[in-house]
């Protein structure tokens, strides 16, 4: 009987697992010749993952074609040379010249979807709608650039029940109000109010049925907000935010203006920034 090999490559890339030491990664990046444009930020990135020994093997690795160019893994590479430290890892050899143009072109986890894969949020899991809350209300007023990928995951574990309080409470869709710098503020808030109170603000704001006459500055916020919908702008996030939190805590001492001035201090602290 013959069997047919017709879709099979007469080369076969194998793979191997061995330790990367810094010695064997300069020598790999020197013919390093085939690569895109390094990015430094995720190198900083990765050496700061293998320096705190958050590096795991995974199946992912390194990679080599046919002639022994490194297709694969230089960013990795640098890191190891810039940690001084030696890992483990994946490396395959003779991939075929064309199957560069299908590395790291497949569909990239998010962080909602990492979250939820590690099990560790329950059969809730963890939604981009609460990763993108939290992403905001751990900048809060400033230009905080965000933080790794672990350290997300370590403030997600902290803040679960203040991040999906605020999804919930904040779960209209209306433009510019069911956003998440609106639900940061929340966030922040769900450590200082009463939550009753806070849901309060949040279903009127939501809904624009105000219960109270007190909640007419929360009905003007929402104008507001509806009016300039959705900011992408980093500084114009930031000063909508600070009028959220202006008008939650006017409302909170019982007051209403009819300018909304955005605060100039973080009224809501999350609890690791209170401590001295």
């Amino acid at each position: 009987m013959t069997s047919n090999n017709t879709n099979i490559s007469v080369h076969q890339p194998r793979t191997v697992y061995m330790d990367i030491t810094p010695e064997r990664a300069a020598k790999w990046l020197e013919g390093n010749i085939r690569n895109r444009k390094i990015d430094h930020r995720w190198v900083d990135y990765l050496t700061d993952e293998i320096l705190a020994g958050r590096w795991n093997t995974t199946h992912q690795g390194l990679a080599f074609d046919q002639n022994n160019t490194l297709v694969d893994g230089q960013h990795r590479l640098m890191a190891v040379l810039k940690s001084g430290c030696t890992i483990r890892s994946a490396v395959s050899y003779g991939l075929d010249k064309k199957a560069i143009d299908d590395i790291d072109g497949g569909n990239p986890r998010d962080d909602a979807t990492r979250m939820s894969l590690t099990q560790n949020f329950g059969n809730e899991g963890i939604t981009r709608y609460h990763t993108s809350a939290l992403n905001d209300a751990i900048a809060g007023l400033t230009d905080k650039r965000k933080p790794a990928y672990h350290m997300r995951r370590e403030a997600m574990e902290k803040h679960i029940d203040a991040v999906r309080f605020a999804t919930a409470h904040i779960s209209t869709k209306v433009k510019g109000v069911g956003v998440a710098y609106v639900r940061a503020v929340i966030i922040r808030a769900w450590y200082w109010l009463d939550r009753d109170d806070l849901a309060t603000f949040c279903r009127v704001l939501s809904t624009g049925i105000p219960e109270s006459p007190l909640d007419v500055g929360i009905i003007r916020l929402r104008d507001h907000l509806m009016t300039i919908g959705g900011q992408q702008n980093k500084v114009k996030r930031r000063e909508t935010y600070a009028k959220v939190e202006r008008v939650l805590i006017t409302w909170m001492n019982g007051e209403s203006r009819k300018i909304i001035r955005p605060v100039q201090k973080e009224y809501f602290p999350l609890p690791e920034e209170t401590v001295a």
